[in-house]
């Protein structure tokens, strides 16, 4: 999945990340909550929703950007993007296609790759929320969701941890509202070091159909190169008024 706007561009291929162990981490398979979360996954398809999508990116010292476009998979190739606005700097832009590159939404159904390749630990749970902390049961191979993964060089993705919310009760209720991934401690060399790299993952059900879907992607990264230059990035996703298609 590319973020961003023409020139302004961060790559986050999906999640085949690395994290640090976990202690009294067990191989037992999911908990009963997060299984019950996962339930009804399918619902979510590629090709069964159309939502709007509002995009805004904030990178090195270029003008902030916003992008709200239309999607519609019903519709033949070349025509299930429309753009809505893009503006930077809250002034309308004409020079930026928005619907230009190749786009994709995470399903729900791929945190299940994600989690039955992963050792799990219970963090906290009572009647209205559980936690849990996440490792891959194969460090080296890290973990994978939709077959991509987080590039972000070296070993640097092995220092990711990652973190996983369930709400328990309330209309819709389970289902995994939250998985984030936060650095643990810079990584990098003499020439660049990440001193900060955040994924957040948010999720919500559809009453109507009792499907979860994606509401939201945030990635917030710090780079710091040769030691004087700072490098920040920031991508919020937004997605909304989700419509089920025939």
């Amino acid at each position: 999945m590319k973020l961003g706007i023409g020139a302004v561009s961060l790559v986050c291929l999906g999640l085949g990340v690395g994290v640090p162990a976990v202690a009294h981490a067990a191989d037992v398979g999911l908990p009963a909550t997060l299984a019950a979360a996962l339930e009804g996954a399918e619902l979510d398809t590629a090709d069964g929703w159309a939502f709007r999508q509002t995009q805004a990116v904030q990178a090195l010292n270029e003008p902030a950007m916003t992008a709200v476009t239309r999607w519609d998979p019903s519709q033949p190739a070349g025509e299930q993007c429309t753009p809505v606005a893009v503006t930077k700097e809250g002034k309308p832009d004409r020079d930026e296609d928005p619907c230009e590159g190749e786009h994709d939404r995470e399903l729900y159904g791929e945190l299940h790759p994600l989690l039955e390749d992963a050792l799990i630990e219970t963090v906290s749970e009572d009647d209205q929320l559980a936690v849990y902390r996440i490792e891959p049961k194969d460090k080296d191979h890290g973990f994978s969701m939709g077959g991509r993964h987080v590039d972000i060089g070296d070993d640097g993705s092995k220092n990711l941890r990652g973190t996983v919310h369930v709400v328990k009760a309330g209309p819709g209720a389970p289902y995994v509202e939250r998985l984030e991934f936060t650095l643990k401690e810079p990584s990098g060399n003499m020439l660049a070091k990440l001193k900060r790299l955040d994924i957040v993952y948010t999720y919500g059900p559809d009453l109507a159909s009792g499907a979860k879907l994606l509401r939201g992607l945030e990635v917030n990264l710090n780079l710091t190169v040769i030691t004087f230059f700072n490098v920040s990035t920031d991508v919020s996703m937004r997605f909304d008024e989700y419509r089920k298609l025939k």
